[in-house]
């Protein structure tokens, strides 16, 4: 299910104010933020809002083990690659 911009754009607020130090604080936070809406989508829309992760980086980071889905999981170790040159600017 995707969400409108408007139902995202609180959540993504919300998550540059209390994301957390790693990547996979962003993203465990993203899902608690975003409950129900949580999916690869909303998760790429926020990492965007957020922190200004550029599309790339934000689609590769929405295959992330933690959806639980797709036939090549990023792992947590590379999410934090991934997201470092992003995250390091907060």
């Amino acid at each position: 299910m995707m969400s409108t911009p408007s139902l995202l754009d609180p959540a993504a607020e919300e998550l540059k104010l209390t994301g957390g130090r790693t990547a996979t604080d962003v993203a465990r936070t993203a899902r608690t933020l975003l409950g129900e809406r949580f999916d690869p989508v909303s998760f790429m829309y926020v990492l965007m809002r957020a922190y200004s992760v550029d599309f790339h980086a934000a689609r590769d980071a929405s295959r992330w083990q933690g959806f639980g889905e797709g036939p090549r999981p990023l792992s947590d170790a590379d999410l934090e690659a991934l997201l470092a040159p992003w995250l390091a600017t907060r």
